[in-house]
């Protein structure tokens, strides 16, 4: 039993199941009496769980004495007890099917039943003569499930009428890959939207935990919603639930909160804020959601008063939606209905309960109800190894009985005496009991059918498996690959009639001056994949953000450029920079850097960690305070001149816009202009190629020339503002603009020696790229598949299929 040192469960639900797993063991396998009671040590340590489990059972034990009540665990031996006293059981009969032993306290009630009168009969269910064995082995346990599966659908083909049965040692811990693969194999044509409620061609057994049933999943959302905040990400799956009310515009306006909801790195959300959300996007289920807040309990309520309480709520929001339920749904829905019922029914056991105790406490027993929905007859049975013992088919799969698996390894309670467990053959006590129970049910399991197929698989990596002792001998069943690695579903798409195919790598071309959304992005696009430029900035083809922990770099690269924006705006020239202190500046860059920081959108801000919120600010500042002290002041005198500045360039009869960072006049005349980078910094040389890359310097060149014609352009450079990397990169007409920059002449292999060159070179080579946007060129050449494809991350739409994906950190431009 889980316990901390203090003697405390740390599991109480974990605790509880296996105490009343105990509990129904010394009832079943005792010899009829109050067995615990020797079990109990007062000088026992607080984690010891035998004595616990003892103190635990014999007050409950009184419990149920001073209630004059009993449970299902002793109801055998009540029964031992009153049959002498009950005359009708006398000529009475009873059989026995399908048992594969019989506990203790089993065969107390026989022998009970049979000195009171009663004839008890065991049952042979199964065929009496010799099954046909088949073994198959596997190369994993995915393509053993597949081959199982295939079998019974020919097995079901070639005989409506059979009963066809696939029986799965570990089932439960398999339920949906195996649910997954039957959808593909037995009925891939009902695998479409809109065929959820089609009657399958197979049953599958062991059902799921009814609190995991869409349905009621999407009702205790909703009132987890109303309890209290929620994570955006789970508010988002639930508005998307197709159990809430909404047209299907709404539901789309719904889904396209969560977006949002990531880009601005929402955490949990509390019900005020879903609904002001929601009242752009979907105005009825923000009243609904309105009017269910009022239809709460107090903050605390007797378990009945919260079951009207969340009925009411439920009513208010519209669950579970407006379209028609099927069977499934339906019976999920009054198996929900059934569970409010004996929740309310506990208030003789507790008092009160807040409100996040009772939806804890409904959760629970939500989670420990197994749901299965009754369906129809199906020719195809999916089982676990308990339920088909006894049963009889006429076409029977056993899988999963590897050498390692079968017989399973012992499991004893831990709360029960070891020694007690093992004298007794209870069952998962012992190797030996483990043992006689896997004996006994794999030769009930091969007589199941007229013919059985025992299967087993080899674990991944391993070339070679290993068939269990147990199983009978058999001849070998062979099975297609293709089956278990393609699916039915994906032959059948493979073999339908091919389409013809079509190269079109041209989007419709663009009138000439039409105005372009992306400005120097869409030209950097272009030059790193045509396709990349269409799908990013005609089609609108947005990548799905990533959540966010804290700010992104996109928004740290943004606080930059607003708090230098702020400075610049206030300090204005060279001269007055030099004029400040070293205090007075340092005053200065914090004042700006907290103001860049005040001006987040409101909610983004609440959104933030308070460690970011305290740190973000000085960050900046530390940042801005070097690179203003160690280069700027060191440069040739200069005035600001503008700064976010707006500007509109043609390129190959195509309008952009651009915003400029920073344009700089200088002393001795012309200007400079400055791009912040917070990102990686591509080098001089990838700026010239023949489809440059960062091509903002270029562009503005452009722009700037044809906008300021009686104003030379002397210089652009690159500030690249990385702790660690802090320095002007960029291009100079002449050596006295600012020496960290270069000349065109010192540049190594470049096509030009002069401004007037590079200028000429820019138009040339971005007039290109502009010509194939206007064109509607859209060929899949990414310029590097490892990198270009990996900050791309469009690979579901452009199909390439070959990169890798992630992302690395970096800045504004990225």
């Amino acid at each position: 039993m889980a316990q901390d040192r203090g003697g405390a469960l740390i599991d109480v639900a974990g605790a509880a199941r296996i105490a009343a797993e105990a509990w129904s063991l010394a009832h079943e396998w005792g010899a009829g009496g109050e067995s615990w009671r020797g079990w109990a040590n007062r000088l026992a340590p607080a984690d010891d769980d035998t004595a616990a489990f003892a103190a635990w059972a014999e007050r409950y034990h009184s419990t149920l004495a001073d209630a004059r009540a009993h449970d299902g665990a002793g109801l055998a031996d009540r029964l031992v007890a009153a049959s002498p006293r009950v005359a009708t059981w006398r000529g009475g009969a009873v059989a026995l099917a399908g048992f594969t032993e019989l506990s203790p306290q089993q065969s107390r009630l026989v022998a009970a039943l049979t000195s009171a009168g009663m004839r008890v009969d065991r049952v042979a269910t199964l065929p009496s003569g010799a099954a046909r064995i088949r073994r198959s082995e596997h190369a994993s346990p995915r393509d053993e499930v597949a081959c199982a599966l295939a079998w019974a659908r020919h097995a079901a083909l070639c005989a409506p009428e059979a009963a066809v049965a696939i029986v799965i040692a570990d089932l439960a811990e398999r339920r949906a890959e195996v649910r997954a693969l039957a959808e593909d194999i037995l009925c891939p044509a009902l695998q479409w939207p809109g065929q959820e409620s089609v009657a399958r061609p197979y049953n599958l057994s062991l059902g799921v935990r009814l609190a995991d049933v869409e349905i009621v999943a999407a009702a205790l959302d909703s009132l987890a919603l109303v309890h209290g905040p929620q994570a955006s990400g789970r508010i988002a799956a639930w508005l998307r639930s197709p159990y809430l009310p909404g047209s299907r515009d709404a539901m789309a306006a719904r889904a396209a909160l969560e977006r949002r909801w990531l880009e601005q790195g929402r955490g949990a959300m509390t019900l005020g804020e879903v609904i002001a959300e929601l009242q752009p996007a979907d105005p009825a289920l923000a009243q609904r959601l309105h009017v269910a807040r009022s239809a709460m309990a107090p903050a605390a309520a007797m378990p009945r008063v919260w079951v009207d309480a969340w009925r009411e709520v439920l009513v208010q929001v519209g669950w579970p939606g407006e379209r028609g339920l099927g069977s499934a749904e339906f019976q999920a829905r009054g198996a929900w209905d059934e569970a409010l019922v004996d929740f309310a029914g506990i208030a003789s056991l507790t008092a009160r309960m807040l409100p996040v105790d009772a939806l804890a406490a409904l959760r629970e027993e939500l989670a420990l109800r197994i749901f299965q929905p009754e369906a129809p007859s199906a020719p195809i049975q999916i089982m676990g190894l308990l339920e088909a013992a006894g049963t009889p088919f006429d076409a029977l799969w056993v899988a999963g009985l590897d050498a390692e698996s079968w017989p399973r390894a012992p499991e004893p309670n831990p709360m029960l005496p070891l020694a007690w467990q093992r004298d007794r053959g209870v069952p998962r006590s012992s190797a030996a009991s483990e043992l006689a129970h896997a004996v006994a049910l794999t030769a009930q399991l091969g007589t199941g059918a007229p013919e059985v197929v025992f299967s087993f698989a080899r674990e991944p990596g391993e070339e070679h498996g290993f068939a269990s002792s147990l199983l009978p001998p058999g001849e070998a069943l062979a099975m297609a690959a293709d089956t278990a690695r393609d699916g039915v579903a994906r032959q059948t798409f493979a073999a339908r009639t091919p389409l013809e195919y079509c190269e079109d790598a041209n989007a419709p071309a663009l009138a000439a001056g039409t105005v372009m959304r992306g400005g120097a992005g869409l030209v950097a696009a272009q030059g790193n994949c045509p396709f990349q430029a269409v799908a990013a900035h005609r089609l609108r083809a947005d990548c799905w953000p990533d959540p966010l922990d804290g700010l992104s770099p996109i928004e740290r690269g943004n606080l930059v450029h607003d708090a230098l924006a702020r400075f610049w705006g206030d300090v204005r020239t060279h001269a007055a920079l030099v004029a400040l202190s070293d205090d007075a500046l340092a005053a200065a860059v914090e004042r700006h850097a907290n103001a860049a920081l005040r001006a987040l959108d409101p909610l983004r801000r609440r959104s933030l960690p308070e460690a970011v919120l305290v740190q973000e600010a000085p960050r900046i500042a530390a940042l801005l305070l070097l690179w203003l002290a160690g280069t700027e002041r060191a440069r040739p005198p200069f005035t600001v001149l503008a700064v976010e500045q707006r500007m509109e360039v043609a390129l190959a009869g195509l309008l952009l816009t651009l915003r400029i960072d920073r344009i700089d006049t200088l002393a001795d005349g012309g200007a400079l202009i400055i791009d912040y980078k917070t990102g990686l910094l591509p080098g001089t040389a990838q700026w010239l190629e023949p489809r440059p890359r960062a091509p903002q310097l270029g562009l503005y060149a452009l722009g700037y020339a044809a906008t300021h014609p009686a104003q030379p352009l002397r210089a652009l450079a690159y500030a690249c503002l990385r702790r660690g990397e802090l320095r002007a990169d960029g291009l100079a007409a002449d050596a006295g603009v600012w020496d960290a920059l270069r000349t065109p002449t010192g540049l190594r292999d470049a096509p030009f020696t002069t401004w007037t060159e590079l200028e000429a070179h820019w138009r040339r080579e971005l007039e290109a790229l502009g010509t194939e946007v206007r064109l509607g060129v859209a060929t899949v050449t990414p310029r590097n598949v490892a990198t270009t494809c990996r900050q791309c991350g469009r690979q579901a739409l452009c199909r390439i299929g070959s990169a890798a994906l992630g992302t690395e950190e970096g800045g504004d431009d990225e």
